[in-house]
């Protein structure tokens, strides 16, 4: 799941910007910011299916868009993918309440928190089907838990946080020795999928044998910021023998600092970017990333929505993170890293 206020402050994956900005333009999406839908009444009322992002300018967010409209062309359905220039819950929930007034098929939404509940219900009032995808955050902890059965057993499509934080934790334990103490990294304290990342982590590190610690950075900070912070922390703990980042901008300069300090560091890290893919190819620190698939995610929730709408199937849950990369599957990720669906 793609955690509020992170994914906008990437570096060094304009080039990879640009290539899945290109496939939006080729796939014939358009992006329409807050307010602007309504002029779209011309648009059909009953088999458009709409997918309802987080923000326009993001790299993360822009391969939800390529996803969607590919799943749109292929299966030969009409989607529209609308997000906020602005990154927040409040331009989201305005889009979806603008896509209910036309009346569409389906909807495809991120259910960040509680704020979300409103316009889930009223889109079930409708009669719109709904599928969640990249967030279904239900915890207390997380703005608020909905109890409401309506909404926690719709079909999800993403990641499982607490499960694929054990993932990871698992496919890092061949790099680390037998004991010691793991640091955790954690670029926003205050977002709670990153705790739950944290806690499928522990669950795995704890019982073979290491001790974990946490460092929390300002993921708001430029990656040069984080990047001295890390190395200053490293320098004066020298009892870490490994590191497991909850996400960017915390694996990457992690990664960065240990190399440039000559240090035999193994990194983990949440979620895949051109950037993680270079790191790890030149054979440094940076030894395991969990991809999240953000293009799969939205790419299935359409499937989901024209299956039901073509066929009468019902929508399906589909766990899109639980792909693990190293540098021995590294190749496979060659091709959607260089079309920009990575």
């Amino acid at each position: 799941m793609q955690y509020r206020n992170w994914r906008g402050k990437h570096v060094g994956i304009l080039g990879k910007f640009a290539v899945a900005a290109a496939l939006l333009s080729l796939v014939g999406l358009t992006v329409t910011p807050v307010g602007a839908m309504a002029s779209s009444a011309h648009a059909s009322t009953s088999k458009v299916i709409y997918v309802i992002g987080y923000e326009q300018a993001n790299p993360f967010w822009v391969l939800e868009g390529v996803g969607a409209a590919q799943a749109g062309k292929a299966l030969g359905v009409t989607v529209r993918y609308e997000a906020p220039t602005t990154a927040s819950d409040a331009g989201m929930i305005a889009l979806i309440d603008a896509a209910l007034a036309t009346h569409p098929y389906g909807i495809a939404i991120d259910y960040t928190d509680h704020a979300m509940q409103a316009s889930v219900l009223a889109a079930l009032k409708e009669g719109v089907k709904v599928v969640l995808y990249n967030n279904n955050r239900f915890e207390p902890q997380s703005g608020g838990a909905t109890k409401n059965s309506a909404i926690t057993q719709l079909a999800y499509v993403g990641q499982t946080e607490s499960h694929s934080g054990a993932v990871l934790g698992a496919a890092f334990l061949p790099f680390l020795p037998k004991t010691g103490n793991v640091l955790i990294i954690n670029p926003y304290a205050g977002a709670y999928v990153l705790t739950l990342r944290a806690n499928g982590l522990t669950s795995v590190l704890h019982p073979a044998g290491h001790t974990t610690s946490t460092l929390v950075v300002n993921g708001d900070s430029s990656e040069g910021t984080i990047e001295a912070v890390i190395s200053a922390y490293l320098k004066a703990h020298t009892s870490v023998v490994g590191v497991a980042a909850l996400g960017d901008p915390a694996g990457n300069p992690a990664a960065r600092a240990i190399a440039a300090a000559g240090l035999k560091i193994p990194v983990c890290t949440f979620d895949m970017e051109t950037e993680t893919y270079q790191l790890m190819k030149s054979g440094g620190p940076l030894k395991a990333a969990l991809d999240q698939q953000p293009y799969l995610q939205a790419y299935y929730a359409v499937q989901d929505l024209a299956f039901q709408m073509r066929d009468g199937f019902q929508p399906v849950s589909v766990n899109t993170g639980t792909l693990v990369v190293t540098k021995a599957n590294l190749a496979a990720l060659t091709l959607l890293i260089n079309s920009g669906k990575d």
